[in-house]
């Protein structure tokens, strides 16, 4: 009877650990289940849309004394629009000419165009880095899935962009829907890309011939737009520490076209929209430029 007893409490015992390891796996696969529910909602989360972001496949330009100057994209022009973007749960897309990754301006990797925070200045250069480009050519192929194009500054555009045949197509398409397009500091110059006679429009300017330059101008979408673009005034001291001039003016070469430019001081935020168009005039003009592309982009969907 004693072995009887013992046995029959041994079974009991042993039914009360079956039933509280069974509470437990049962307990660790709803958390699962939540779990990979919640992940699965997030990661199905959809993007409020596609940003072609476009920038120069160039790293060298031709100076008016004939020497070559590096050239790239500026790093926070490129960066802080684009996080801002994605931070507002859009996808930035970004393309080049040659579908290769483009140079950075090495002298716009510095904590002085992030308010002096370096944390934020390796934030965008990692952001930028885990851009992986595709060709301007295959983006052209698909721009019914973007929302809006964004062109950063730096140098870099004075040279391919300007005179891009995809660019031209890409900015007719934007132009034509009323989609957002944004450019920022030399950015701005992409625009002429849009004329017809882009190429010798570009060597008009750069040969100083305006008469040339207004015939090759005809028939550009955006002439009689109001924008804005780096001043002259901010151009001259870069020209004066380099002992010549650049090729030609980015202000100068879009009122050549036909543009209404508007500047404000030196060096100081300042954005103009005009229609689809956003253009910032200088590095500091980076997120208020982000903030009315986003603006934009809202109205747009309304």
């Amino acid at each position: 009877m004693v072995n009887a007893g013992i046995t029959e409490k041994t079974l009991l015992l042993n039914k009360k650990k079956e039933m509280s390891n069974m509470k437990k796996i049962v307990f660790t696969i709803m958390m699962a289940i939540v779990m990979f529910t919640s992940v699965s909602v997030f990661a199905a989360t959809p993007s409020k849309g596609k940003i072609l972001l476009v920038a120069s496949s160039e790293n060298t330009m031709e100076l008016q004394n004939h020497t070559q100057m590096p050239v790239g994209f500026y790093l926070n022009e490129l960066a802080v629009p684009a996080q801002y973007l994605a931070k507002q749960g859009y996808t930035v897309v970004m393309a080049t000419p040659s579908g290769e990754k483009p140079t950075m301006d090495a002298g716009s990797n510095n904590a002085i165009f992030f308010n002096k925070n370096e944390k934020a200045r390796e934030e965008a250069l990692s952001f930028v880095d885990n851009l992986q480009p595709i060709s301007l050519q295959k983006a052209v192929n698909e721009l019914d899935e973007f929302s809006a194009l964004f062109v950063p500054g730096g140098h870099a555009p004075m040279t391919d962009l300007m005179q891009d045949k995809n660019l031209f197509l890409a900015l007719q398409y934007f132009h034509k829907t009323g989609k957002p397009t944004a450019m920022i500091c030399h950015g701005p110059v992409a625009a002429l890309a849009a004329l017809p006679q882009a190429t010798a429009f570009r060597q008009a300017m750069v040969a100083g011939d305006i008469h040339a330059a207004l015939t090759a101008s005809q028939n550009w979408q955006y002439a009689g737009y109001k924008m804005t673009v780096l001043s002259n005034p901010e151009e001259l001291p870069g020209e004066i520490k380099k002992h010549t001039q650049m090729p030609f003016h980015v202000s100068d070469a879009l009122q050549v076209a036909g543009a209404i430019v508007e500047e404000k001081g030196i060096y100081t935020s300042h954005v103009v929209r005009d229609r689809e168009l956003i253009t910032g005039q200088n590095p500091a003009s980076d997120l208020a430029l982000a903030k009315e592309l986003v603006q934009a982009l809202q109205e747009k969907k309304r």
